[in-house]
């Protein structure tokens, strides 16, 4: 799938997801999971630190249109995939890869 086709998920991690100190580890942790955490061939994914709690946790874009939930439920739709079971996978996987990071300080 070409890359402007591909769902894009821009995911905003809490630094507290990391600990009480998560905040001095989440920026080398995004980097991280950047380079571990494979999206399918229909997504990608970039994990980025939450610093400001007015942004949302998950932000989802086709090409350059951001969508909205109802948009990313269609999209997911047409290819036979259910919006909350991709983000709890994406949620297993990022768990994962937190034990991981952690694991390596």
């Amino acid at each position: 799938m070409s890359e402007d086709k591909r769902i894009r998920l821009l995911y905003r991690v809490e630094p507290g997801c990391l600990g009480p100190t998560g905040v001095d580890y989440v920026e080398g942790f995004c980097q991280f999971a950047n380079k571990i955490i494979k999206p399918p061939i229909y997504a990608s994914f970039n994990f980025v630190p939450r610093y400001d709690k007015s942004l949302p946790e998950r932000e989802y874009k086709v090409g350059n249109k951001n969508l909205s939930s109802t948009q990313v439920i269609a999209y997911l739709d047409r290819l036979d995939k259910d919006k909350d079971e991709f983000e709890e996978q994406i949620d297993d996987l990022l768990s994962h890869a937190i034990d991981a990071y952690l694991k390596r300080l």
